[in-house]
């Protein structure tokens, strides 16, 4: 019973249009998934993680009954796993960074300073779109930016420099 009216999304997964000023759309599409760890031998976190990653790959071949976003997009948030190291099931997130709807441009940097450094958000555009810069934005690159950030998050900002689709 519980199943049935336990919501995929445990904070959200939101789809944005916005309109630049040359009058052009880009899709945003945000979420944040529960960390897959704080739970017991029955790994409602860690399952629920997993599909909150693979709902993107479903929503973007068009299997959720409606149509998958057009491109340009970015797809961004925090996944909350890491594809290679620490706790979860790293298959969807993995299939997700293998998309040939999407580009990495920040692939295997860590994103987030834990015990053990793991890269858990992400901002990944759609193919096509044109990638000038990308980053992490670490402590200790400006005065007092070290102490700004460990109040903040362990959580890292991740950035991109966008230009338009590729002809």
């Amino acid at each position: 019973a519980a199943r049935a009216v336990q919501r995929l999304s445990t904070t959200g997964h939101w789809q944005v249009p916005v309109i630049l000023p040359d009058n052009t759309d880009l899709t945003l599409l945000f979420w944040h998934a529960t960390p897959p760890v704080f739970d017991g031998p029955e790994d409602r976190n860690g399952r629920r993680n997993h599909d909150e990653a693979a709902f993107w790959l479903r929503l973007l071949a068009g299997d959720l009954g409606f149509d998958a976003p057009a491109p340009p997009f970015i797809l961004l948030g925090d996944g909350n796993l890491d594809p290679v190291r620490g706790d979860g099931r790293p298959g969807a997130i993995s299939a997700l960074l293998a998309s040939p709807a999407l580009q990495d441009p920040l692939p295997g940097l860590p994103t987030a300073g834990y015990e053990q450094p793991l890269r858990v958000d992400y901002l990944l555009p759609s193919a096509g779109l044109g990638i000038a810069a990308s980053g992490v934005l670490r402590p200790g690159k400006a005065p007092g930016d070290a102490e700004l950030f460990a109040a903040a998050s362990r959580h890292f900002p991740v950035w991109a420099d966008v230009t338009e689709p590729e002809p």
